[in-house]
């Protein structure tokens, strides 16, 4: 991808060339710094006002707060694109060759301002075996005939299976499988990408509780269970790079790439850490479109292997995507 620094360096001074309100912000801070992520709430910076953007996203709003949106031109999702591919490939089919994707997410075409209902659709569609994998859920909740045909089908063809949803998303239907009185023990190979975590509800289910439990119902092994981080207001996913824990659920720090990386400021003075508490700040250099860091709302505790990220630093606050489908798939925050 070329020096990440000088790549880092020129998408800030196309930042704060094109957006005024940014280039305050920097001399206020440092420049560079992380824009905080409750400005792309309402009027969402956009780097290239003159034209109209080719697609944007927007969080549910599920936590009670103005939507947050983040525009992308078409060159922006061209980037995007290239780097959920380039993550998915590393981190969600290693190893396979056309497994079944179930994604227990909506439809891209009934979802379509939702970011990761558009990120696991080209997952499944760039990857998946064309005509096993599936899209489970709908506004009705989970197709559990579609979901009980699929596994069936794995396991008397030896097809591997990538399951891939919100974190409580899987919780919601182990129960509902477990209540049917059915299990798998899928293909070798087979694996559980989860994201969200499970901030703002009533019911906390720690990462190995959740892989024991995926693990009862799918026979998948822990080993082969890995926990996404994403945002609406970014363009990259940040993936579990080691299986340590580290949060006080369990929670795996999240490793760098070479067009992403997490990393984490003190909450007094912002200074970066190398090590301890602190909040999260993500550099996205798949971002063209608007500043290309952010200064999220959720805790990051830095550790030699990555970032764990912790939770929201607002209380009662939670990731929109992931309660919209813990509605969805049955569930109640």
């Amino acid at each position: 991808m070329g020096d990440k620094e000088a790549l880092s360096s020129q998408l800030n001074e196309l930042t704060a060339s094109n957006s005024p309100e940014v280039a305050d912000y920097w001399r206020r801070t440092n420049r560079g710094m992380g824009v905080p992520d409750v400005a792309f709430r309402g009027r969402s910076p956009y780097l290239f006002p003159e034209e109209a953007p080719a697609r944007t996203f927007r969080t549910s709003g599920t936590s009670g707060q103005e939507r947050g949106e983040a525009h992308y031109s078409a060159r922006g999702m061209e980037l995007m694109d290239l780097s959920i591919v380039t993550n998915a490939r590393r981190n969600v089919v290693r190893g396979l060759e056309r497994p079944i994707i179930l994604r227990f997410v909506p439809p891209e075409a009934l979802a379509p301002e939702m970011v990761m209902a558009h990120g696991m659709e080209l997952i499944a569609r760039t990857f998946g075996h064309p005509e096993l994998s599936a899209c489970l859920v709908s506004p009705s909740g989970v197709d559990f005939p579609l979901l009980l045909s699929r596994l069936d089908t794995a396991v008397s063809h030896g097809i591997p299976v990538v399951l891939i949803g919100g974190s409580f998303a899987y919780v919601n239907v182990c129960d509902a499988l477990e209540g049917m009185g059915r299990s798998w023990e899928l293909p070798k190979g087979s694996r559980m990408i989860d994201a969200g975590g499970f901030k703002g509800r009533s019911r906390v289910v720690g990462v190995d509780a959740l892989r024991s439990m995926v693990g009862r119902t799918f026979g998948i092994a822990s080993s082969e269970c890995t926990n996404l981080f994403g945002m609406t207001e970014l363009a990259s996913q940040l993936y579990d790079a080691a299986d340590v824990a580290v949060g006080p659920i369990g929670e795996r720090p999240k490793g760098s790439t070479s067009f992403v990386q997490p990393r984490v400021r003190d909450s007094l003075d912002l200074s970066l850490r190398t090590e301890g508490k602190g909040l999260l700040e993500v550099a996205d250099l798949c971002i063209l479109d608007r500043p290309h860091v952010v200064l999220t709302g959720d805790r990051g505790v830095a550790r030699p292997e990555g970032v764990a990220i912790t939770g929201r630093i607002e209380r009662g606050q939670s990731r929109g995507c992931s309660l919209t489908l813990d509605a969805m798939t049955g569930g109640a925050s």
